[in-house]
């Protein structure tokens, strides 16, 4: 059921998104409210880190400032509420977000997802993870702007799917309930059950021309390429406290 966001569509096809869901009728002449639009940020940032010797990763510092306290700074001017998905709260308890524990361990970052779906007040909501320091608001802007009633909005490169920079509905918790339920973890193995778009390359690199939206960091050497990286974006506006001396 997955299908392939055409790129001469995708600059016309502005939606409407309200608590209640899409309006089909706005979705063609209106132009999203992002600030209103009834999306929320679910964060997640349970896993074991274990390529990382046991760092957090939420808590690695790019330019003096956490990941996790870039993606809150960046997402919350553009959605109504800010979720972080993880197992360990009291991390995270001065922070002006909403914590959700997974319901069940060990079960990979399909969990994660649902975990955080459940607990959302809103029918869409972008799911980032919790090693991505370099997401672009205009891209995130742009996916929020055409989800035109899909359940899931990924990028898909060369093949490659990337399921941790993405829109999810509430529509999806059934799927991934019964995927859990057999023990079925790969996030992929729900695209064709649900109605799913895929952002191709030349669409994305109009809003992220070197795609590091989609840059993780999952090794030491992954954060020495990072910080490389870092020195050649355009300067980020400053951060508050949020992103900086995080831990």
């Amino acid at each position: 059921m997955g299908q392939e966001m055409n790129p001469a569509l995708s600059s016309t096809m502005k939606t409407s998104i309200r608590k209640s869901g899409v309006n089909p009728a706005l979705s063609s002449t209106m132009k999203t409210d992002i600030r209103k639009s009834g999306v929320n940020a679910i964060i997640l940032a349970g896993g074991k880190n274990t390529r990382m010797h046991g760092h957090d990763k939420a808590f690695l510092e790019i330019k003096g400032k956490a990941i996790a306290g870039i993606l809150i700074e960046k997402f919350k001017p553009l959605t109504d509420d800010v979720i972080i998905v993880t197992n360990s709260p009291q991390k995270y308890a001065n922070l002006d977000v909403r914590l959700v524990k997974d319901e069940y361990p060990d079960k990979g970052p399909l969990m994660g997802i649902y975990s955080g779906l459940k607990y959302s007040s809103s029918k869409y909501n972008f799911i980032v993870a919790c090693d991505m320091p370099f997401i672009r608001i205009s891209l995130v802007k742009h996916m929020i702007e055409n989800i035109n009633n899909y359940d899931v909005t990924v990028p898909k490169i060369d093949g490659k799917f990337h399921p941790l920079f993405g829109i999810y509905s509430r529509e999806c918790i059934p799927v991934i309930q019964e995927m859990l339920k057999q023990d079925v973890l790969r996030i992929s193995d729900m695209f064709p059950k649900v109605k799913t778009c895929f952002i191709l390359r030349q669409d994305l690199e109009k809003f992220d021309k070197g795609l590091v939206s989609l840059i993780n960091i999952n090794t030491a050497e992954d954060l020495i390429k990072a910080k490389e990286i870092q020195k050649n974006l355009p300067p980020h506006p400053s951060l508050s406290p949020l992103g900086r001396g995080l831990r």
